[in-house]
């Protein structure tokens, strides 16, 4: 009896131990398979892509940066030219400025985020700007170029350089905005960017001004501007207000920036940060 139960545990050992070698992976291919077919259904999905096409590495970023730059301080040349009604300068800027602006930043929708859509509007004004000058309508012009002045400086900012904070360059170009459709005699596009405007000083810029030291008078004055534009009743009342904004700015650049104004009399050619 006692012979018979120890043969019995005997095989009983056997019988487990073939078990559990069976369920192991070294024994078992097509249960590791298995198990790492279930371990990727519970791992998160992950799909790594191709940089795009125009992708530099980052010891590019300074020749573009350089590039972006050159390409803002083109569209004041070009202003500039049309100013002085010499076409053929500004025909001959507007290619320069092709050719400094063919490589954009890549665009992503994450940090920094430099949206594809913006860089498809930035290939609209391209292109109306180009038309602009080939007719040579000088509104026409003067419209794209400021669309193309503020994106081409949004795609500065991402780069992360030192100079004029990104909503003060925002607020320069609203007020040239507010200019360009008092030009064109548009009301109802002048008072929707003179609200924008009011918004970005209070919203966005104001705080940074004030907290520069000796920077709560200037405030103080350009309050008292966005308050008088608000209040204005007609376009001539809006417009005549033009000149003290950008006088405005271009004191605030030199005093609390510590870098000279834009050179161009309308402030679309190079700004302060170009320097940097």
């Amino acid at each position: 009896m006692v012979i018979m139960l120890a043969l019995l545990t005997l095989s009983g050992f056997i019988l487990v131990s073939n078990l559990m070698g069976a369920k192991r992976p070294e024994n078992n291919p097509s249960g590791t398979a298995a198990q790492a077919k279930s371990s990727d259904k519970q791992r998160p999905l992950s799909i790594t892509l191709p940089p795009p096409a125009n992708y530099k590495p980052s010891q590019d970023e300074g020749q573009m940066h350089a590039d972006l730059v050159r390409a803002q301080d083109l569209l004041g040349t070009i202003s500039t030219a049309m100013a002085a009604n010499d076409w053929a300068n500004a025909q001959q800027a507007l290619t320069e400025f092709q050719s400094k602006t063919q490589r954009l930043p890549a665009p992503q929708l994450h940090h920094p985020d430099i949206s594809p859509i913006l860089q498809d509007f930035f290939v609209l004004y391209a292109v109306q700007l180009e038309n602009a000058l080939a007719q040579q309508n000088a509104s026409q012009a003067s419209f794209a170029i400021n669309q193309l002045y503020g994106i081409v400086g949004d795609q500065r900012a991402r780069f992360g350089t030192r100079g004029i904070p990104l909503e003060f360059q925002r607020l320069r170009f609203l007020v040239r905005e507010v200019g360009l459709w008092g030009e064109a005699g548009d009301e109802k596009r002048l008072r929707l960017r003179a609200v924008a405007l009011r918004d970005a000083w209070w919203r966005d810029v104001r705080p940074i001004i004030a907290a520069k030291r000796n920077g709560v008078e200037q405030a103080k004055h350009f309050d008292q501007l966005v308050q008088q534009l608000s209040a204005a009743g007609q376009i001539p009342e809006m417009t005549a207000l033009l000149p003290e904004f950008n006088k405005g700015l271009d004191q605030m650049v030199k005093t609390l920036f510590q870098q000279r104004p834009p050179t161009s009399g309308n402030h679309t050619g190079k700004t302060a940060d170009d320097d940097q």
